[in-house]
């Protein structure tokens, strides 16, 4: 049976896995990135990486990476963050020439989609949108078993998308981007804020008790625990949040019609308490009925391998092998 190599090129290390044509992983391994040696060096790294999980029956290579590369020429046409010399680095033509093995690759965030649609929570499905919560909100899209990646290759920026014409300011120079009303660090925020403000709920909340008392010690993780337990504070906090989410999900499928939104990252790591909310957001207001009727959102499944999978699956479909 042809396998593939899977390597996915991470801040702190680089991870490699052997790919059978089921989605399996047979074999894994991996090595310090160390970014500050240059793209070269980790490259050279990346290929002896591959040497050591590859078999016999090996055709090709995937890889996810941070930044953006061309799908078509394997070269960075932005850089991967902290490998300062990244920017138009010919990736995959220098892996090739170090491993003799045909290579693609694509944005991270985009494998971990197309990961989830082979294997994980969008098995099957013939379109899915992945929103990864976490530091803000990432996004990927798989249309037919490939990446949609926009006409200049820049394409899914979910976290992104207005929520607010006149809302909050974010870094990326647009305002009321929903990443800065539903991410983990947006929740962790506004839930800081609200318990500096005081009050009596506030006061006797959950929220404030996991916190030790301590309202800089709040963060999404401990919202979402208040609000499993009934916390009425942290439930007002939380239905904010997804209520925000929602509106984000409903416009991109209104555009998409999806038949599957994937909700990853660790804030979905909470489950029904976020999943449930969003739905019900969605059912109310925030999607086109019939398009939201027709479209299931689920929790990720795969987790840290969600992109290891998909670099497997952008392997094979560069060796021309289906799967």
């Amino acid at each position: 049976m042809a396998d593939v190599v899977a390597v996915d090129l991470g801040g702190t290390n680089i991870r490699a896995a052997r790919i059978d044509q089921r989605g399996k992983i047979v074999a894994r391994d991996k090595a310090a990135t160390l970014a500050e040696e240059g793209m070269a060096a980790v490259v050279k790294r990346m290929g002896a990486l591959v040497q050591r999980v590859r078999g016999p029956e090996t055709k090709s290579i995937g890889v996810g990476t941070p930044g953006t590369p061309d799908p078509v020429t394997g070269s960075m046409k932005s850089r991967a963050v902290n490998i300062p010399d990244s920017q138009g680095y010919p990736l995959c033509p220098e892996l090739t020439r170090v491993t003799e093995l045909p290579a693609g690759a694509d944005n991270d965030g985009n494998l971990a989609a197309l990961g989830e649609y082979w294997t994980g929570a969008g098995a099957g499905e013939a379109i899915v949108l992945i929103f990864t919560l976490g530091t803000g909100i990432g996004g990927g899209c798989v249309i037919d078993g490939h990446v949609y990646h926009g006409a200049s290759n820049l394409g899914t920026e979910f976290g992104h998308v207005s929520i607010d014409f006149n809302g909050r300011p974010c870094p990326c120079g647009c305002v009321g981007c929903v990443e800065q009303y539903a991410s983990a660090i947006a929740v962790g925020k506004d839930a800081r804020a609200a318990l500096e403000a005081g009050g009596a709920e506030a006061k006797n909340s959950l929220l404030l008790k996991l916190c030790g008392g301590d309202p800089a010690k709040a963060d999404a993780k401990l919202v979402c625990d208040a609000a499993r337990d009934g916390d009425a504070f942290a439930c007002k906090l939380l239905d904010r949040g997804c209520d925000c989410l929602a509106a984000g999900v409903g416009s991109l499928m209104n555009a998409f019609n999806p038949s599957c939104v994937i909700l990853a990252g660790g804030m979905a790591l909470a489950g029904e308490v976020v999943l449930g909310r969003v739905r019900a957001s969605l059912a109310k207001n925030r999607a086109y009925a019939p398009i939201n009727k027709d479209c299931k959102l689920v929790q990720a499944q795969l987790g840290d391998d969600a992109g290891l999978i998909g670099a497997g699956l952008l392997a094979f479909q560069k060796a021309g092998i289906r799967v």
